[in-house]
């Protein structure tokens, strides 16, 4: 990791000269759009000619997305891949020239959703009349009356869902990309608590 923010450091205090080199030089402008959305997506932001963290707390932990992806490609929820898909589809959409950020939520609720809905199917006994795969609010209800989730967990997952769904990100102080990743970031973080979860309960 230390020496990848080496080179990173040493393109974004030489971009214009790199630039200059290159021609036509909207080829380079799409590549360096694209590089500044990717650091956004991990926690940094290109301040002048300088790589900041805008989370202190990054340090040298892996985004959530890796760690997220890695644990779908090896479980068995039975729609792995269309979420894998979906969180994929996030990222292209935040890294959109232009930026796609509705989409990109859009993606990461959906996400979240369908491992939900897995779970909860994977739990589910016939004498669970009262679930209903349709309505997020029975399944993050099922998941805890199950013994998955506690309750203060169940009210976590439903204020992220609600914080990604459309029209609930208005942003007030806060750029509306910076917005965007943080509900991305809270609704990949809760695939991953769901899916650890339920990897480790024996349930």
């Amino acid at each position: 990791m230390d020496a990848l923010m080496v080179v990173l450091d040493e393109i974004v205090r030489t971009q214009g000269n790199l630039r200059s080199a290159v021609s036509p030089r909207y080829r380079f402008d799409e590549r360096w759009t694209d590089l500044v959305q990717c650091l956004v997506l991990d926690g940094y932001v290109i301040d002048d000619k300088d790589i900041r963290a805008t989370d202190p707390s990054i340090g040298d932990a892996a985004p959530v997305d890796d760690d997220l992806l890695r644990e779908l490609g090896s479980c068995r929820a039975p729609r792995a891949s269309e979420i894998i898909r979906k969180i994929n589809e996030s990222t292209e959409m935040f890294r959109a020239t232009p930026p796609n950020y509705n989409a990109s939520l859009n993606d990461a609720r959906i996400a979240l959703e369908t491992l939900a809905v897995d779970i909860a199917e994977s739990m589910k006994t016939p004498k669970d009349q009262n679930y209903n795969a349709s309505k997020w609010g029975a399944v993050i209800s099922y998941l805890r009356t199950a013994g998955l989730i506690t309750l203060e967990e169940e009210k976590g997952l439903a204020g992220v869902y609600g914080f990604v769904s459309p029209g609930s990100h208005r942003p007030v102080g806060v750029s509306e990309e910076q917005m965007a990743r943080l509900g991305r970031s809270l609704a990949l973080g809760m695939c991953w608590f769901l899916l650890k979860r339920k990897l480790g309960s024996g349930l």
